[in-house]
């Protein structure tokens, strides 16, 4: 696989799937209020369930093309969210029999990521305050 086209391949479904979650997330802002994250919610599902299809079509006779596989899983499902790898590599670990990692896999990047915004977020304020 060369390299720059590569990159161009992820760079450009990059920008198409960070359009579409910007217009997700602020049409469900506007459609149902900011007090729950439908949009970011809604699109971590379809973002599961399409990169799930995608790998199925890869995997399956129809086969595809690594560029345009790699356009549609890293660049506009990577752009859309990084949930949908989340997702994809803790069911991939499940179905190989590794259950304890993928268990651990999905706890520990849900807790850690948790704790790590909140650090993120007292580091600011403790920059901010000195």
């Amino acid at each position: 696989m060369r390299l720059g086209f590569a990159l161009l391949t992820v760079a450009v479904g990059g920008a198409i799937g960070t359009m579409a979650r910007y217009l997700i997330a602020t049409w469900s802002i506007a459609r149902f209020g900011a007090g729950f994250p439908f949009g970011t919610f809604a699109i971590n599902i379809t973002g599961s369930f399409l990169i799930g299809v995608v790998f199925a079509l890869a995997a399956s006779r129809i086969g595809m093309s690594p560029y345009l596989r790699l356009f549609l899983t890293t660049g506009i499902l990577g752009g859309y969210t990084t949930f949908s790898a989340f997702a994809y590599e803790t069911l991939t670990l499940g179905s190989e029999g590794e259950y304890l990692r993928s268990a651990g896999y999905a706890l520990g990047s849900v807790v850690f990521g948790v704790l790590a915004a909140y650090a993120g977020v007292l580091a600011v304020r403790l920059g901010t305050s000195a």
